[in-house]
């Protein structure tokens, strides 16, 4: 039986593997290891592997240039070299970490082969492992990864390494770069900062390539866009190293003027009551683009529809203003009694350069009182008995010309009862300012079923302008009324305002009079300004839909009778849309002319305003006993029917 046996030597000098085995000859095998375990099958040679520095000392761990190899000594079990042959070099470990110079080696006359080994760029440290192998036999051995000393060459600008060299226009750009070295050895792989103290650096953090070089770009221009001038020192940074350099920027150029905004875009005319300030913003421009600081900008009014004033009421002068860092100047506008558009030049390098404002205008004034005006589609709705019965309301408002309001300005809603949409929002269609509101039966419901309904919005009062200005002022006549309210009690004799009804207030205490119905106005809160809460109310009714006769009239020409709804506190109108169907029948067989209701002579239906419908039904040719059937059905189908005897 034969025997087989390994061998394991283990020295500062590296890693020796031996093998060999009972029957003599270069029997192969092969060794693997693990911290605790090496195995082998027949062994016959011996590998030694060890990592050397230049001069050939063994070493534990390697660095970045350093000229490190990883050394194989392949020879018999008897010592004796192996030459010419083939090992493997391998990283079994960590393998991203290392670079080998190849992977195979063939062994000199000595028995010795080698390959250069270095960390995969002058940033790694760790730790990896290293296989070699040659012919069946194998080896590992574990090294470390150390932290390397990097240095940077000079930093250059624009290819120059020299501070007087380069000069840079305003805004301009140069290109940055610098070489890093470790152990002598162009290094790869080093992250290099770089920064400035005026400008941008792009990118700020590089890697070097396989030359070890790092390059980026410098821009004269501040992240807010505006521009370095005078000297500015650029460096770069890597694992402790620090280089540095100059360049001189020159000084910014204005080079252009832009309109930023008015806001608001619309004022109105002086004496509306609403805004008649705006506030106007230019922006000046380096030749870059950035934000340019310190520049004088002459402002100066080129249209002016009327009374405009430019940075003081009433002033047409010219002005001027000086861009902050932001590259802004900026200044306000007063309206003036006369609309129209505005329009402002702002202007720079002795006016060669320009800009003007644009959309700036000036508007007759907010919704005025007389020009205010509210409806419905339906006044009298199927709503007492079922909810969600609904109406349209529509608003229209002009300023006190008789021209559309702005497009976005919101009138209000309140109701008395039911539900009513909180507000709508003009918007112009073919010019005319208008907005739509719902509203829908519900909860709560009066016991008369009449519903009052208030839209109101910011306004003006009404004015006789006796000096023709268009603004009011002393000598003019105001139409003064004090605080809008809803006017719930609104079939009350005295028209005005009751504890509780909801109320508009604007602190008036003026006497005046109150007032009641469409524009209802609470007494002694008159304000003696132009400026209101516009209002508008109207009436909805939630009428029943059960049909009632009464007040009741026959001839043989004619039947009239009152229709209404039952409704126990107040007879109102019958719903909008209800139909009337009256049908004659012939009982007396010997009037030779049959009864009929005549449609030539008409169906009429009035009196709602009074909240009763009166109704006359005409007949044609109708004796005593004939009779004439009256259907009334409402929008939701509902029938009530009377049949009326000829007297």
């Amino acid at each position: 039986m034969k025997k087989s046996w390994v061998f394991l030597a283990i020295s500062a000098l590296g890693l020796l593997v031996a093998g060999c085995g009972g029957g003599g000859g270069n029997a192969s095998g092969s060794v693997s290891t693990t911290t605790d375990t090496i195995t082998s099958t027949t062994t016959a040679n011996a590998i030694t592997l060890s990592v050397v520095n230049t001069a050939g000392t063994v070493i534990n761990s390697i660095s970045y240039g350093a000229g490190q190899r990883i050394k194989v000594q392949y020879a018999t079990s008897a010592g004796v070299a192996i030459p010419n042959t083939l090992v493997s070099f391998s990283i079994t470990t960590n393998a991203a970490a290392v670079s080998l110079s190849a992977t195979t080696a063939l062994t000199d006359s000595s028995g010795v082969a080698s390959v250069s080994i270095s960390p995969a760029s002058a940033a790694t440290v760790g730790a990896a492992t290293v296989m070699a192998t040659a012919g069946a036999v194998s080896a590992s051995l574990d090294f470390g990864i150390s932290a390397t000393s990097v240095s940077l060459s000079s930093l250059a600008l624009g290819g120059n390494v020299t501070s007087t060299a380069i000069t840079l226009a305003s805004g301009g750009t140069a290109s940055a770069s610098t070489t890093a070295t470790a152990n002598s050895a162009l290094a790869s792989g080093v992250s290099v900062a770089f920064n400035a103290t005026c400008g941008i650096l792009t990118p700020s953090i590089v890697q070097t390539d396989g030359y070890g070089v790092a390059s980026s770009s410098y821009s004269a221009v501040k992240s807010d866009g505006s521009a370095c001038s005078g000297s500015v020192t650029v460096s770069a940074v890597a694992a402790g190293s620090t280089q540095t350099n100059t360049l001189t920027v020159s000084a910014p150029v204005a080079s252009a003027v832009n309109f930023v905004s008015a806001s608001p875009a619309q004022i109105y005319v002086l004496g509306s009551g609403a805004t008649t300030q705006s506030i106007v913003k230019f922006r000046v421009l380096n030749a870059t683009g950035g934000n340019f600081l310190g520049a004088d900008v002459a402002v100066s009014l080129t249209s002016n529809p009327g009374g405009v004033g430019l940075g003081v009421a009433g002033s047409t002068d010219a002005l001027t203003r000086t861009t902050g860092a932001d590259g802004l100047i900026t200044f306000t506008v007063f309206s003036g009694t006369v609309p129209g558009p505005l329009e402002f030049k702002a202007s720079i390098l002795d006016g060669s350069v320009y800009a003007v404002s644009k959309n700036l205008t000036v508007r007759q004034g907010p919704p005025s009182q007389k020009f205010f005006s509210l409806a419905a589609d339906s006044y009298y709705i199927e709503g007492k008995d079922y909810e969600g019965t609904t109406a349209t309301l529509t608003v229209q408002a002009a300023d006190r010309n008789g021209n559309p309001v702005p497009a976005g300005t919101v009138v209000n809603f309140t109701a008395e009862g039911g539900q009513v949409s909180p507000s709508c929002t003009i918007t112009l269609s073919n010019g005319i300012a208008s907005c739509t509101a719902t509203f829908s039966s519900q909860s709560p419901r009066p016991d008369d079923m009449r519903i009052s309904i208030l839209a109101y919005a910011e306004g003006m009062k009404d004015y006789v302008d006796n000096n023709k200005n268009n603004t009011f002022d002393s000598g003019d006549t105001l139409t003064d009324m004090g605080d809008a309210y809803r006017d719930d009690d609104d079939e009350s004799v005295v028209k005005q305002y009751d504890p509780g009804e909801f109320t508009v207030s604007r602190g008036g205490t003026l006497t005046c009079t109150g007032a009641g119905g469409s524009a209802p106005a609470v007494a002694n809160t008159c304000t003696g300004t132009t400026a209101t809460t516009v209002r508008k109310q109207v009436v909805l009714t939630m009428s029943g839909s059960i049909a009632v006769f009464s007040d009741i009239e026959k001839t043989s020409s004619k039947i009239t009778f009152t229709l209404t709804d039952k409704n126990t506190a107040r007879a109102n109108p019958m719903p909008d849309g209800t139909t009337l169907l009256a049908t004659a029948i012939d009982n007396t067989s010997t009037n030779e002319l049959a009864c009929t209701v005549k449609p030539d002579y008409g169906t009429t239906i009035g009196g709602a305003s009074a909240g009763t419908t009166s109704v006359t039904i005409n007949l044609k040719d109708c004796a005593a006993t004939d009779e004439v059937t009256v259907a009334v059905t409402t929008p939701k189908l509902n029938k009530t029917s009377l049949t009326f005897t000829v007297p």
